[in-house]
C-alpha cells in the first residue's frame, strides 16, 4: 500500500481521493482538515517537507505539498483545492518549521493566504508590489518600478515617478 492509500485508510473523511502525480503517491484532501492531515503525515514518518507551491487553474487554486521520508525512502504529495476568489488555508508552520519560508514564497507569488502563519509577508517582492506573478490574471503589461526610500524602505510605483526623487 502506498502512503496516499495509507493516509486514506487512516483518515477516510479527510482524504477526498488518491492517485499518482509525477510518479508520487498523491492524496487530495479537504481544506478544513489540513492540520489534522499534516500531523498524520508527520506521524507516518514523513520528516521532510520539501515544497509548497500553488497552481492557478483558472477556476480554482491548488496548493500542493511534497513530502519525503528519509527512513522509508518514500515520497508523498498532498493537494488541496481552494476557492480562486479567496485562496486560503491553515499554515503548517506549527508542524514543519521550514513551512515558514515555503508558505511566504507561495503567498508572494500565487497569493495564497496561510491562516495562522507567524509572519506572512512577501519574501521575493517588495510589500507594495501589485498582484501575484504566478496567477493567470497577473497584469504583465503594467510596469512596476522599485526604488529605496530615505529610510531604506522599498517604494513601488507604476509610473516611474519614484525614480525621479532626489533629482
Amino acid at each position: 500500500m502506498n502512503p496516499a492509500e495509507e493516509l486514506k485508510n487512516a483518515l477516510p473523511n479527510s482524504v477526498l481521493s488518491v492517485g499518482i502525480q509525477t510518479n508520487k503517491p498523491l492524496a487530495v484532501i479537504k481544506k478544513e482538515d489540513m492540520l489534522k492531515v499534516a500531523a498524520k503525515v508527520r506521524d507516518m514518518g514523513f520528516d521532510n517537507l520539501s515544497v509548497i507551491t500553488g497552481v492557478d487553474c483558472v477556476d480554482r487554486i491548488e496548493v500542493i505539498y511534497n513530502f519525503f521520508s528519509y527512513k522509508k525512502k518514500q515520497n508523498l504529495a498532498l493537494k488541496v483545492v481552494l476557492d480562486r476568489s479567496s485562496p486560503e488555508i491553515d499554515s503548517v508552520v506549527s508542524i514543519w518549521k521550514v513551512a515558514d519560508w515555503l508558505e511566504r514564497e507561495t503567498y508572494d507569488l500565487v497569493g495564497i493566504k496561510f491562516n495562522g502563519h507567524p509572519d506572512l509577508m512577501r519574501i521575493l517582492l517588495p510589500e507594495g508590489w501589485i498582484g501575484y506573478p504566478l496567477r493567470k490574471d497577473y497584469d504583465m503589461k503594467t510596469e512596476q518600478f522599485v526604488t529605496i526610500g530615505e529610510d531604506g524602505e522599498d517604494i513601488v510605483s507604476t509610473d516611474g515617478s519614484n525614480l525621479l526623487r532626489g533629482q
